[in-house]
């Protein structure tokens, strides 16, 4: 069984989370005490020496960072759609997890991070909201004519771009003023074995 270390409430574990529970894949979370910095230190630190979450272990091999852990699963678990090996697919899927990693990780990521941890956000709540109107702005322009954000069909991109943006509500911020962005979450939460942050699948 894969193993899966992270805090439940983690958006990065989430991600994980989602993907293993879409395939359909039994996994056990081993949930980290973020606040006490279990996270930060041993034996954590020996699954992923930069201290971050999450990680997953399959039988015996280690891959850190969600990412790399989507692709990992994609690849080995998943049909080729999940990860195209087509040039110009790989691309724009690789595309959107840089904008997952970066322009979202800067804007509806930072807003549930305030809500967590004020002391550790220094960001107004104005400029966060600034940041999500720019990104969601953006991607329901990109998702006006079509169901998903890198392929005809639903990749690792749009898991890893829906954890963040699919809990802003719960930070303030509401998703529902964008239509197109609203209609691909619906999506994300209609694919089969599709789960919330707390991991009950959605009704």
């Amino acid at each position: 069984m894969i193993q899966v270390y992270a805090t439940k409430a983690s958006v990065n574990g989430y991600k994980v989370r989602l993907f293993l529970s879409v395939l359909g894949i039994d996994f056990k979370l081993h949930e980290l005490d973020m606040y006490s910095g279990e996270h930060k230190q041993e034996p954590y630190l020996s699954l992923n020496p930069f201290g971050q979450m999450p990680a997953i272990k399959d039988d015996g091999y280690v891959i850190a960072d969600s990412h790399a852990c989507l692709t990992y699963l994609a690849r080995k678990y998943a049909e080729v759609t999940w990860l195209p090996t087509d040039a110009k697919e790989l691309a724009k899927v690789a595309e959107w997890m840089s904008k997952s990693a970066n322009e979202i990780h800067q804007g509806p990521w930072m807003a549930r991070a305030k809500r967590r941890r004020p002391d550790a956000i220094t960001l107004s709540d104005e400029e966060i909201h600034t940041r999500c109107d720019h990104v969601l702005g953006i991607m329901n322009k990109h998702l006006r004519a079509r169901d998903w954000l890198a392929t005809n069909d639903a990749t690792i991109a749009d898991l890893s771009c829906f954890a963040s943006i699919s809990i802003l509500p719960d930070s303030g911020y509401e998703t529902d003023k964008w239509a197109n962005v609203s209609n691909w979450l619906n999506r994300v939460r209609r694919l089969d074995g599709a789960i919330d942050l707390d991991g009950k699948e959605f009704s």
